[in-house]
């Protein structure tokens, strides 16, 4: 795990912003915005959404403050105004589109996937949904996200009812040892795969999914890692390399075993 004040240094840029640590917030002339601890994988997610061109949230490191304060300065000026350190993210959600969770589609979704898929509205919206659900459990796999519970996945719907993923939020917890540890290769609220060979028969059925997995094997996670904390003025402490590169390995031999 990687604390917040292992990271900062004194030009990191904080966006420092007034509100309640426990609800999202508003700023008069920004979208909503929402505010979380600390946690390292919500950055490296989005980078990983970005080669992909997957839809996702952006991250920034904010400051929550009770002054009445809207600006971004560098760590070593926000000292004054006694912030708490976490992660911010805007509100995604666009006012023409309406936004649900998949529990509000299924109240039982053993197999969210395919039940997701009956809601689209055409072959050509059914095309887009696939794609866009095996963009992200192709993800999940990779990073090892185990919490992609029904409140980590929302879905999108425009005024002509077409139905898409929304930008994927939530990447907490990723990037540990409690997927590659788990007795499951990878389990969700949109599709569950108890082992491999699983893994292997929903191929079948959806031969892209090959190819999306594949593509992990070309990233380098260590410079996504750099990329995203560079971005952000962040700096990763030196004997935490370790760990990532041994968690890539195992992730891409896993993905390797898949595809094979």
């Amino acid at each position: 795990m990687l604390y917040i004040n292992e990271c900062l240094t004194s030009d990191t840029p904080v966006k420092l912003v007034n509100g309640d640590n426990k609800k999202g917030f508003f700023e008069k002339k920004e979208p909503q915005v929402y505010f979380k601890r600390f946690n390292h994988a919500e950055f490296i997610g989005e980078e990983l959404a970005n080669i992909r061109n997957i839809r996702c949230t952006h991250y920034f490191i904010a400051g929550l403050t009770r002054f009445k304060i809207n600006k971004t300065l560098s760590k070593s000026k926000t000292d004054k105004y006694n912030p708490t350190i976490g992660i911010g993210s805007f509100d995604f959600k666009e006012k023409d589109n309406t936004y649900k969770y998949i529990n509000e589609y299924e109240k039982l979704a053993n197999n969210g996937f395919e039940s997701m898929l009956k809601h689209a509205r055409s072959e050509e919206n059914k095309k887009q949904l696939c794609k866009d659900m095996l963009e992200m459990l192709a993800l999940d796999i990779f990073m090892g996200q185990a919490d992609r519970s029904e409140v980590n996945i929302m879905f999108e719907e425009d005024k002509n009812g077409n139905i898409r993923l929304a930008p994927l939020y939530d990447f907490e917890h990723s990037l540990n040892s409690t997927c590659q540890n788990s007795n499951k290769l990878y389990e969700s609220s949109l599709y569950s795969f108890d082992n491999i060979d699983e893994c292997r028969e929903f191929i079948k059925k959806y031969p892209i999914f090959r190819e999306i997995l594949a593509s992990y094997l070309n990233v380098n996670l260590t410079d996504i890692i750099s990329r995203s904390y560079n971005k952000r003025g962040l700096v990763i402490p030196s004997d935490k390399w370790e760990y990532y590169i041994d968690f890539e390995n195992k992730q891409k031999e896993k993905i390797k075993n898949i595809v094979k």
